[in-house]
Order: C-alpha cells, then structure tokens, then sequence
C-alpha cells in the first residue's frame, strides 16, 4: 500500500511540477510587462537584521570559489559557482537561496575585496538566471534569495555604481512580484512558511508594496497555526529547524515595527511559544540537542535569537505536542524522544530516533546521537537518519523508520519518511525524589511484531540515572525457533567525543570521565557490553571520531530486558555542586 501511494504522489508531483512551471512562465511574462510600467524601486527602505552568524573561515572559502553547502562541497574553477554542476536540489536550492552571504559579511569589515566580489557574484547571477530558471525561481528559493539579499543590502548596494544598483533593483522587484503571485502554489511542507514570510519582507523592504504585505501575513497566518505547534514545536521535530523558523518570525516582527506596521498576534504568539520550546533543547554548552535532523548550531545563533526574548518563558517539562521529554535535575539535563514520525511532507530531515536519549552535565555532553550531515552526500544523510546512529534500541540492526529511495522519488518528493512509529504510549511522574518516565513505540511491531518500551529514573539530585529497556511482543507472538534465524538487538550510548571511555576487566562496567574532571560508571544486565567506535556530526557536519556503548544479545524470551544505571562517582572533597549557567 505503501508503494502504490509514493507511486501516485510521484505522479501527482511530476503533474503538479510540470504546471507549475508552465505557469510560473506565464507569470513571469505578466510580471515583465507589470514591471516596464509599474513604478520601479529605487532604494531598499529597510535592512533587517540576520540572527545566524556567519563564519569567516567559511567565507574565506567562498572567495576561493568552494562553496561547502546542503548536499556537498563545489569548487567552482572560475569562481562563479552557477558554472558549476550541483551535485544536489538541495545544493542547488541552498546556494541559489543566498543565505551563504552571512558569511561574507562577517568577513566584510577586515578584508576590503569582500563587497567587490560579492557583486561580482550577484552579477553572475543574474546574467545567468536573472530572467528565469526553473529552479532557482521556485518561490520558497526567491523568498530566501530575497530575505538573504535585504539582510545583507549594505554589502551588496553600498559603494555600487548607479547603473549596477538599478538593474539589481529591477531584478528583485520581478522576483517580489513573481513571488506574490506564485507563492500560494508551493505544496504542502516548511517552504510554504517560508514563502510567506519572504512575500511579506518583499513588501516591507521595498517601496510600492502592492499588497505583498496583507497577502504574505494572510499566507503566513495559515501556515503558523498549520506549522507551529501548541507547545512552541515544529511539524519538522527538529530543535534546529524551530530556531531557524523563530529567527525570520523575530526579524519578520522586526521589520514590521520599523516600518510602522502592527505586529499580527498570530506571529506574536507563534514567537512567545517557541522563545521557550528553543530554551527546552539547549544544552549547558549553549547548543541545541541532536534530534530529527538538527545540528548544535553556535551558541551566538542560540543567545543571538533568544535575548530577543520579550517574556523570558521558561521551558515546559514536556513537549505533549512535539513530542519529547525534558528533565533538569541539578547540574544534569536529561532529553528523550517520546513522538512519532512527522507527516511526510514534514519528514524530509527526520530521523528514526524514536525513544532516543541526550545527557549533560554542566557545560559537557554526555550521551549523544551522532548528528546529522547535510554536506556530506546521501550516503552519509542515510546512516546518520538511521535509529543504529541514535542512543535508543536497535532490533536486527533494522531501523524504526522507512525512508523513500531512488533519485527521481527524492528529486520530487524529498528524503521524506514513509513509514515509522505512528504510536508513541507516555507515561511521566514527577516526584521529589526524582522522575520516572516510561515510553513504548511501535516503530517495529509490523516487521517483527514487537514494541519497544524503555523506562527511565532521573533522580532529584542529577548524579544517578536507571534505565530499563524491553521487547514487549504482540499476543501470539513467539520467539525465533531453530527454523529461523536469530533476532538481534543492541541498546546504544553514543557518547560525546569529549568524553574518555574505559570498559573494566569484569565487562559489566564502563568507566566515563568528562572534560570537566567527572567520573561517571555505566553498569548493565541482559547483553554483553562492548565499547564500539561511533561518529559525532554535531557541529556543522564536522567529523568527529567517537565511541558508543553497546549492550547487545538475542531475543530467546517473550520479552528481552537490558537493564543499566549511570551514576557518578564521588571524588574525595566533593562539595554539593553548584548549577552551572547556561
């Protein structure tokens, strides 16, 4: 059933492209001839603020012509990048999108050719696809592409010669108005948000808005009560993408207030709900938990967005809606997917981490997942979506979720999830000595007919952790018998690469010691334990090596149990900890 309803959205995609781009051409005539005499622009009005930071090491790069974006690194021999073939849509879309210009501006203030290459870049551009390209004229690409170029105007207009500013002024007033009438044709998914915040920026930052501004907050009143969730989440369940999404809302709110306009309390709201669900996922290093697709990112992007914070909402215990469960405990933070698979159209970046774990203590991670790449190939997006990548249970080595496959089923319907847990059963308890959560998925109750159910106790102090994970089968079910090949499991810690790893002699122990100076003992029943090497792809898709503990056995009963404790251990002159700031 799965296969025939992909084949029939493939259909439907490749129809609905096919139109699309039919058109879009259309459109772009009309607004061709709307732009011969209609008044044109002549000044950008308002330069809005861009709350991700840059990285000079990266634009440094990009003035060598390498461009290391979603989908892999290009080196363009020229330096113009559009000569170049992407080795993805995803690239394509990214470097067409222009966000890549924060990393020039960072450089901008101690390197004098900055401002003369970047126009070098957008000239190419636009001698290439200023008129109209399939691709790089898809909406939610001009919505980026326009947000990207008014944040970063002073670089690109200032010093400019009146001839050169007046051709790039004309080519983004064709872009806003092709934008406003194509913007509502985007399907389903996160770039519909992001269409209509570019629409409604179009006409904040121009002048003769039209009625780009009322059709943008029109637009982007359904997509945040579609998208944002109750509790401040995402459709997406990726602590990353709710970061990226609250800083165009905050510099969209910006953006309105400096040109006089009242604040739409939809957008309002959206914000004051997600300040605090970013606060939930960040960890004492001051990055966010790696969970469905998202990275670290720099603790300047986090504070950066957060001390626009109006409320100072303090985090939820839970995330009922999105789906996850926090618990703060002295100096510890402990973080557990508890939610199912997102909708397809939303699962694009989703991993199959159902019932995974983060731990820290202070400013050190602990237990991780390994992260997620976007500039390393599919290959690499294919093992780090994996549940073996997450620190969860694993049964025969299979994952919890199915993604689609095949270049040409990507290329129109994204890496999206087509099968994964559609029930998630929670339990929470919260007392003085500590919390008891307990959670079971059926990721793999249709393949091999059991549910994963782990149980976790976080005690009050944040010095000890028991854990519990089962195999509960399905009435009926019966373990493999000799006819049958045996059923594996392994229930995985992926630890942070920062952290030194030991397994004592008698193997039921492992040793951990943290940067901080910590001693940490992981015991466990129900599996032989092993320390196995692991990656960490956290920070920006960089490679870091690691390890990770398995406890690992076969299912011979009606219900496998590993059983396991983390407890830290004393150090001579210990004082009651204090809680480190975040």
């Amino acid at each position: 059933m799965a296969r025939i309803a992909n084949l029939a959205e493939m259909t439907g995609a490749s129809l609905a492209n096919a139109l699309r781009a039919a058109r879009a051409q259309t459109t772009l005539s009309a607004a061709d001839l709307l732009s011969l005499t209609g008044p044109m622009p002549d000044r950008i009005l308002h330069y809005p603020a861009d709350l991700i930071p840059g990285d000079v090491t990266e634009a440094e790069r990009i003035l060598e012509g390498t461009f290391t974006l979603t989908g892999g690194t290009v080196r363009a021999a020229g330096g113009a990048p559009w000569d170049e073939r992407s080795p993805c849509r995803a690239y394509a879309e990214d470097l067409n999108g222009f966000s890549w210009l924060r990393h020039l501006s960072a450089l901008a203030a101690n390197h004098e050719g900055v401002p003369s290459h970047t126009r070098w870049l957008i000239t190419t551009w636009l001698a290439q696809h200023g008129r109209w390209d399939e691709l790089s004229w898809r909406p939610h690409v001009i919505a980026r592409r326009l947000m990207s170029w008014f944040a970063h105007g002073r670089l690109i207009i200032e010093g400019s010669d009146l001839i050169w500013r007046s051709r790039l002024l004309v080519s983004i007033a064709r872009q806003a108005k092709h934008l406003q009438h194509t913007a509502s044709w985007v399907s389903e998914g996160p770039e519909r948000l992001t269409c209509a915040i570019g629409l409604t920026m179009s006409g904040l930052c121009l002048p003769h808005p039209g009625r780009r501004v009322s059709r943008g907050l029109q637009m982007l009143d359904v997509e945040i009560r579609d998208q944002i969730l109750p509790d401040g989440g995402h459709l997406t369940r990726s602590p990353e993408r709710i970061l990226e999404t609250l800083a165009d809302l905050v510099v969209l709110k910006e953006a309105l207030i400096a040109r006089e306009k009242p604040v739409p309390e939809v957008i309002q709201n959206a914000i004051d709900r997600m300040m605090p669900c970013v606060r939930y996922f960040r960890h004492g290093d001051g990055g966010l938990a790696l969970f469905n697709g998202g990275a670290e990112s720099s603790r300047s992007a986090v504070d950066g967005v957060l001390k626009r914070d109006d409320t100072d909402g303090k985090p939820l215990s839970q995330l009922r809606h999105t789906g996850y469960q926090r618990v703060a405990a002295g100096r510890a933070l402990f973080l557990m997917d508890t939610g199912v698979a997102p909708a397809p159209a939303f699962s694009s970046s989703a991993h199959a981490g159902c019932l995974a774990m983060e731990l820290s203590v202070g400013r050190c991670r602990m237990i991780v997942n390994c992260g997620a790449t976007h500039v390393r190939g599919t290959d690499w997006q294919e093992a780090f979506r994996a549940t073996a990548a997450h620190s969860t249970l694993t049964l025969a080595e299979a994952s919890s979720c199915s993604f689609l496959h095949g270049k040409a089923a990507i290329d129109l319907l994204g890496q999206r999830v087509i099968g994964g847990p559609r029930e998630v059963e929670v339990q929470r308890t919260d007392e003085d000595q500590g919390s008891f959560i307990e959670a079971i998925h059926d990721g793999y109750l249709g393949r091999f007919g059991l549910r994963h159910q782990r149980k976790v106790f976080v005690m009050a102090g944040g010095e000890d952790f028991r854990g519990e994970d089962a195999l509960i089968p399905k009435h009926g079910w019966t373990p493999p018998g000799r006819d049958k090949p045996p059923l594996t499991f392994a229930v995985r810690f992926h630890l942070h690469p920062d952290v030194r790893a030991s397994l004592a002699r008698d193997g039921a122990r492992v040793i951990l010691l943290l940067s901080n100076g910590d001693g940490w003992q992981f015991k466990a029943t129900g599996g032989a334990i092993t320390l196995e090497p692991s990656a960490y792809l956290g920070q920006g898709g960089e490679f870091r090596r690691t390890e990770q503990i398995v406890i690992a056995g076969l299912v011979r009963s009606d219900r496998p149990t590993v059983k396991w404790a983390l407890k830290r251990l004393a150090r001579t002159g210990d004082a009651p900890a204090k809680k480190e700031p975040a």
